[in-house]
């Protein structure tokens, strides 16, 4: 039996999974217009598109160390916005965050 080795630079499904629960949405919504996928040996993109934007503005990517980041472009270049040790850990900025509650004092 030959076992071939799973490359760090390469999306688990289950980073997939965790990129598709916050992508549907999006997609579903009209604010994305569409995700990119673009591999190499050293690392594996999604490219997220905007509606009326001509070029990606959003990148999320494995690198060859198995680090996730997420990057936005603004026409000057990419920045990173997020990074995690876990596809989720990275994507979390993109989490909707629970509601504070307000305490409301009577007197």
């Amino acid at each position: 039996m030959t076992v071939v080795a799973f490359s760090c630079a390469r999306f688990t499904p289950a980073d997939l999974v965790e990129f598709e629960a916050v992508a549907e949405p999006k997609l579903r919504l009209g604010h994305w217009a569409g995700v990119i996928r673009e591999t190499g040996r050293e690392h594996d993109r999604l490219l997220v598109l905007l509606p009326g934007v001509d070029r990606p503005v959003f990148r999320f990517e494995r690198d060859g160390r198995g680090r996730y980041s997420l990057s936005f472009n603004d026409r000057s270049g990419w920045y990173g916005i997020g990074s995690g040790a876990t596809a989720s850990e990275c994507l979390s900025i993109w989490r909707p965050r629970p509601r504070a509650q307000r305490t409301v004092s009577v007197l």
